[in-house]
């Protein structure tokens, strides 16, 4: 979150607009029709042993692989704002992740 005070934005926006960008880009590729192929997603993130979450909006828990700022661990991610497990991949605001399997029901106490 960003707090707009009466001289500007008390953090700078630089990286949030430039993720903002990106998701833009993306949306609108995916919207036309371009639907990123798995050599497309060759750098994004594994998530395995994943489940849809309810946040303030859908996310994603699970065994995150090759994540560059988390590495490889338990995650949860932001916000989902497209999801296609039928293509492998979910995108939220700052990149697409590569769905590997899904969690079963106790791992998540479904």
């Amino acid at each position: 979150m960003h707090i707009l005070e009466p001289h500007g934005f008390t953090t700078p926006l630089g990286r949030d607009l430039e993720r903002a960008e990106g998701l833009v880009a993306d949306l609108r590729a995916l919207h036309e029709g371009r639907i990123p192929t798995p050599q497309d997603l060759v750098d994004a993130p594994l998530i395995d042993r994943w489940a849809f979450v309810t946040i303030p909006g859908t996310a994603l828990i699970g065994h995150v692989f090759g994540h560059p700022l988390l590495g490889t661990r338990e995650v949860l991610t932001s916000a989902i704002w497209v999801a296609a497990p039928g293509h492998g991949f979910v995108r939220t605001l700052s990149r697409y992740y590569r769905l590997g399997l899904p969690a079963d029901e106790t791992e998540t106490g479904s």
